[in-house]
């Protein structure tokens, strides 16, 4: 009988399906860098990023960085969208600050935004 109570609780527990949640991640775009025009080797360079949502359907908003190649770094965001069909009219927002260290002397190219949003481009040049 204890077998048959178990077996009975497992397949309870197994048919019992949570809906899922509905929406998805998306890209989201990124407003604002800020991003020094020179640093020096070992030190420390902080890069601002400020990225937006534009309605209260969205959340979970997440920045990254990237090296994509030598010298060459890709910013850009996503956001869970929940897909609602009425959004609270609010601004979404999040602010992030990478702290780089450069070991080598040269420019570092950083792109910010993916199509379809405005690509903003941005150099810093490290010196000895």
């Amino acid at each position: 009988m204890k077998y048959i109570n178990i077996i009975l609780i497992t397949i309870l527990l197994l048919s019992c399906s949570r809906e899922d949640e509905k929406g998805q991640f998306e890209p989201v775009v990124i407003s604002k860098t800020e991003i020094p025009l020179t640093a020096k080797i070992g030190e420390v360079v902080p890069i601002h990023v400020n990225a937006y949502a534009p309605n209260g359907c969205w959340s979970n908003l997440q920045i990254s960085l990237t090296e994509s190649n030598e010298n060459h770094y890709q910013i850009t965001a996503k956001g869970f969208n929940s897909g609602g069909s009425v959004c609270p009219e609010v601004i979404i927002q999040k602010d992030t600050v990478f702290n780089l260290t450069f070991n080598r002397s040269g420019e570092y190219y950083f792109q910010s935004n993916r199509s379809p949003f405005t690509i903003m481009y941005d150099t810093i040049r490290v010196n000895e």
